[in-house]
């Protein structure tokens, strides 16, 4: 059986759908008052009681293997550790855990993979456990942030200057945590998860003009202009401050790298590309209320 976290993140929804109908049985760990995102018959859901934490150790009990995810936030670090030593606690040996590239526990200019980084840290230091970590680039997925100004306006506006970014579909990222999930050869390997090729965020508007048959353009703004836009998402202030560095490392080259082969190399498939992620969810880029 294997364990699945964050079942509602673009990752981890998209693990479930990896091994949905699949001749395993696969346990949805729900956090949150939130639904199963993924139902098939070989997956369960579980919600552990946040008022008796001996019923997260159950949850992972009869559990091969988990994949540990959580959405970014200063606590990222305590909650992996947290859901590692129940695992371990149940007998769980196999862990493949989501970080991201230039996960770092001594970060100083971008708190985001500061916070990653001592997440891989807390993980790490659990004995007798196998971990499998998944570093991926910018996920593609993140373009969804920018639907509905796409739908209305043919805008993407943000701090992001012209350099190019490494990019990924997450769903290729899930394909290759289910891969890690089931075979325990890549246990202790770490995995810097990329598609296959760079593009900055005006080459992106321009792809998407021709994909969505209208026009995009990418508008650059002031880091400033991005915090009252994040402010007026609703976004707490130190949430706002760790994307704004995040924003600022990954434009300023410092974490981008190069289109690598490891989904290939994996899963036996080659990434997908922007077109092919443009066109499987269309309907949000080109509808408001899709968006």
């Amino acid at each position: 059986m294997f364990l699945v976290t964050d079942v509602t993140g673009h990752v981890g929804r998209a693990v479930l759908a990896e091994l949905a109908n699949q001749p395993v049985a696969v346990r949805a760990l729900l956090q949150e008052p939130v639904d199963l995102p993924i139902k098939a018959s070989n997956i369960e859901a579980v919600r552990p009681d946040p008022d008796d934490p001996s019923s997260l150790q159950r949850a992972f009990e009869g559990v091969e293997a988990a994949f540990l995810a959580s959405g970014y936030s200063p606590h990222i670090a305590e909650a992996h550790l947290k859901m590692a030593n129940a695992a371990k606690a149940a007998g769980v040996k196999r862990f493949v855990q989501l970080s991201g590239v230039g996960a770092n526990p001594q970060m100083c200019c971008a708190r985001m993979l500061r916070w990653l980084g001592q997440a891989e840290s807390g993980v790490a230091a659990c004995p007798d456990v196998a971990v499998t970590r998944l570093r991926p680039a910018y996920m593609l997925q993140l373009l969804f942030e920018f639907a509905p100004t796409i739908a209305q306006q043919g805008l993407i506006a943000g701090p992001f200057r012209s350099n190019a970014w490494s990019w990924v579909d997450a769903r290729d990222v899930a394909a290759v945590a289910v891969a890690a999930l089931k075979d325990p050869s890549h246990a202790g390997r770490i995995y810097t998860v990329t598609g296959s090729e760079s593009l900055s965020f005006p080459q992106i508007a321009d792809r998407l003009s021709h994909i969505l048959g209208k026009p995009v353009r990418y508008h650059d703004i002031t880091a400033n202009e991005a915090r009252g836009w994040l402010q007026g998402k609703g976004l707490s202030p130190v949430m706002i401050e760790a994307k704004l560095e995040y924003w600022d490392a990954c434009a300023s080259n410092m974490l981008n790298v190069p289109p690598n082969t490891v989904v290939q190399d994996v899963t036996g498939r080659p990434p997908r590309s922007l077109e092919a992620f443009v066109q499987d969810y269309k309907a949000r880029f080109l509808s408001a209320s899709a968006a």
